[in-house]
């Protein structure tokens, strides 16, 4: 069985158009009795002693010899039904030309072939104010429900699974790139890519997971021009409001070092961070254009070759949301996606439906931290408000805590506060309002816990232990809500000032607080 990885290459692709323009591997003609017309490409790094030698050395008696290692690339380029395919080997996809790869090639022939019941793997990415990847596994195949997928805010990414027809593979994983094992020898690759191109046009797809189309793709360019020159605009006056940056792809954290972006002095880069680029170029940020950040690559690092590895241009690495008119169209991995419609007006309207016009809370303080502004609030009126912030409490059972809420007020309602910053995500916020009322509700020594931890504070305790019954009490959920208080300036109308998708999230817990028999509410809260 032979293990390939494939990517399709978008069509009127040549041969000379296939490979990074900025690489210079060789290459190897096909034979002519191989019936393919196509390219191999190749390249190595020279023969070093890899990094961890230079580190153990001065602690061992010995010299540590012939321990030599070096990372080799491979790409071969096939034609195929009138299109150009990349099967890679090694590092080949770092040979390859990323502005010519067929996007969700390997994820379509994937979920156009695969078994629904047999799924083994799933990634999926959270769009907020930073990406959230995330990959699940199970221990034997299974439908998609049981990988905790949520169809109205994840975006499918990746899926690995076994194929309904055996003899198209023994396994088939698919994203961008499709990976398959199969038993094929390198004469039978023309027949196969005809076949996986079929797979991809297929609609197949849209019987179990036509629920990915909720964004759809747009083709128009007068509109992507003008989303790109709004992008542009905003970046050239250091506005990130709607725009950051995230790798299009997930790698190996483990093997990470550095990341390298094009453009600026700066050697190397922790993160993927927007705000640090821009401050990088200082002056020069007056002068970008969609074509400087479509050619200006953004590198990796890998601890393993010790070389910086062109992965993406910084176009792919951006996520941006942004409207014409009451379309909402966001940026992701280099390509420009509609959202449904019915999909942002009942989002939108969840949102403003529970948004506090006039919140009760004070104005935060310049450099104010979020810990600081919830003890200010509490001393500066102890009859209305409990301070809790960063008080533990555990479940019964639990082997982690969670936090009640930052502040509890007098009417009994549970406010969770959190500053928005380019380095925070509202998902934690949200998800912190769910767990602990779930808690509150139905896990008697949570409520104990909790007690426990008021009684431990001074001033008058009584009439805030009245609002947490113990663990003999009765629970009158009408008597509580949750209050979501988000300490950020915005000059944007309305429920503007959330991104769509940490709206999409805040509908999702609002919704299961509303099944717990509980209101809930937003509010936002600027400086002076």
């Amino acid at each position: 069985v032979t293990r390939l990885t494939i990517y399709l290459l978008q069509a009127g692709t040549s041969l000379d158009d296939a490979t990074d323009p900025d690489k210079s591997p060789l290459s190897a003609e096909l034979t002519s009795a191989s019936g393919m017309t196509g390219r191999f490409y190749f390249s190595r790094t020279p023969v070093n002693p890899p990094a961890w030698v230079g580190f153990v050395q001065p602690i061992v008696s010995t010299p540590i010899a012939g321990v030599l290692s070096a990372s080799a690339s491979g790409l071969l380029v096939v034609e195929a039904s009138g299109r150009l395919f990349g099967v890679c080997f090694g590092y080949g996809r770092g040979l390859l030309n990323s502005a010519a790869i067929e996007r969700l090639f390997g994820l379509k022939v994937a979920l156009n072939r695969m078994d629904p019941s047999q799924i083994r793997s799933v990634d999926t990415k959270t769009f907020e104010d930073m990406v959230v990847t995330k990959n699940t596994h199970t221990s034997k195949s299974s439908e998609l429900p049981s990988f905790g997928v949520d169809i109205s805010r994840d975006i499918l990414r990746a899926v690995t699974g076994k194929p309904r027809d055996s003899t198209f593979a023994k396994r088939v994983s698919g994203s961008d790139a499709l990976v398959i094992a199969v038993d094929l020898q390198a004469h039978d690759l023309l027949k196969k890519c005809s076949e996986l191109l079929s797979a991809f046009q297929e609609t197949t797809y849209k019987t179990n997971f036509g629920w990915i189309d909720q964004l759809s793709l747009v083709n128009d360019t007068a509109v992507i021009g003008k989303l790109s020159q709004m992008v542009v605009a905003q970046l050239q006056s250091s506005d990130t409001g709607s725009t950051h940056m995230a790798m299009p792809e997930p790698i190996e954290w483990e093997d990470n070092d550095s990341f390298k972006i094009a453009g600026t002095k700066k050697l190397s880069y922790e993160d993927l961070d927007l705000d640090d680029y821009l401050f990088e170029l200082g002056s020069d940020t007056k002068k970008l254009t969609i074509d400087l950040l479509k050619s200006r690559k953004v590198s990796v690092k890998f601890g393993r070759s010790g070389n910086y590895d062109a992965r993406w241009t910084i176009y792919q690495c951006l996520v941006s949301e942004q409207r014409i008119g009451t379309d909402l169209f966001v940026l992701i991995e280099g390509r420009w996606f509609g959202v449904s419609d019915s999909l942002v007006k009942e989002v939108d309207a969840f949102a403003t439906s529970v948004v506090d016009v006039a919140p009760r809370l004070p104005t935060s303080l310049p450099k104010e931290t979020e810990p600081e502004y919830n003890k200010r609030v509490a001393g500066a009126e102890p009859d209305e408000y409990l301070l809790l912030d960063a008080r533990i409490n555990r479940p019964g059972g639990a082997t982690t805590g969670i936090e009640f809420c930052d502040l509890l007020a007098a009417d009994g309602t549970f406010i969770h506060i959190k500053r928005k910053s380019r380095s925070s995500t509202l998902s934690h916020l949200f998800s912190q309002g769910t767990v602990s009322a779930e808690a509150f509700l139905s896990d008697a020594p949570f409520r104990d816990a909790v007690r426990a931890s008021i009684a431990t504070l001074d001033g008058a305790k009584s009439r805030w232990l009245a609002l947490v019954p113990s663990s003999a009490g009765l629970v009158r959920r009408q008597d509580h809500r949750v209050s979501y208080v988000v300490l950020a300036d915005s000059s944007k109308p309305g429920v503007d000032w959330l991104p769509f998708f940490s709206k999409l999230n805040l509908m999702q817990h609002g919704r299961q607080l509303s099944t717990m028999g509980l209101e809930v509410s937003i509010a936002r809260i600027g400086s002076v």
